[in-house]
């Protein structure tokens, strides 16, 4: 009797298992993964974004596909560091320049609909705001959006140790 009692335990657990298996890879529709993956890459864009704009001692606005840019020096090696952001072919593009030499280019986000879908928005007393609209499926029944926006407080800095 014991032993029946134990197999059935060991056999309630296993299709437990079996059945969150079987849920996960076949009820969970296709559109929370798509929600997921936009979420994802939205927050991962806005970090990097941040992560610049809280070194960085200026913003200046561009126009058009060229969002602008945060400027900031180095201590002590004093280089000058630029980082332009602009779009490209539904992609949000990170140039970073070192004492005027382009150094890098990286794709920050893969699924940026249209140019106005970001937006850097600075005053002089207001930290740099950025909103982003990542979409996936763009113009299709699958259509999935998702918005953020950042608010980025840049340091001060005199040029003093």
């Amino acid at each position: 009797m014991i032993e029946l009692v134990i197999a059935m335990a060991i056999t309630t657990l296993m299709m437990g298992a079996i059945g969150s298996i079987f849920y996960q890879v076949l009820v969970v529709p296709p559109r929370e993964s798509s929600q997921l993956t936009a979420i994802n890459e939205l927050r991962l864009a806005l970090d990097r974004i941040q992560h610049d704009g809280v070194q960085a001692q200026s913003f200046t606005p561009d126009t058009d596909t060229n969002y602008g840019y945060f400027t900031w020096t180095d201590y002590p090696s004093l280089n000058d560091h630029t980082v332009a952001y602009r779009y490209d072919g539904g992609q949000l593009i990170r140039e970073e320049s070192i004492d005027g030499e382009l150094t890098t280019t990286t794709v920050i986000a893969f699924h940026i609909a249209h140019a106005p879908d970001v937006v850097f928005s600075y005053g002089e007393d207001n930290p740099v705001t950025v909103n982003m609209t990542v979409t996936l499926n763009p113009g299709t029944a699958n259509e999935i959006s998702e918005t953020d926006t950042r608010y980025i407080d840049m340091r001060a800095w005199d040029g003093s140790s």
